[in-house]
């Protein structure tokens, strides 16, 4: 069942960038859309979160 903010996939988060990092992510998706263009800023920075995450479970398997 779908309330607002909340779905069975998804949550919706709301969250501020600097000038600067909205600016310079733009940038990057413009060159994006000449390959591939259905790139979008929402699927932009979700992959930049799932290489953190990533990122994060490998320091951590390592530090074990």
């Amino acid at each position: 069942m779908s309330s607002g903010n909340i779905n069975n996939k998804s949550a919706k988060k709301n969250i501020r960038f600097p000038h600067e990092i909205i600016e310079e992510i733009e940038t990057f998706l413009e060159q994006e859309k000449i390959e591939n263009p259905s790139a979008n800023f929402s699927a932009w920075v979700l992959d930049a979160c799932e290489q953190k995450l990533r990122k994060e479970r490998r320091r951590r398997v390592s530090k074990d």
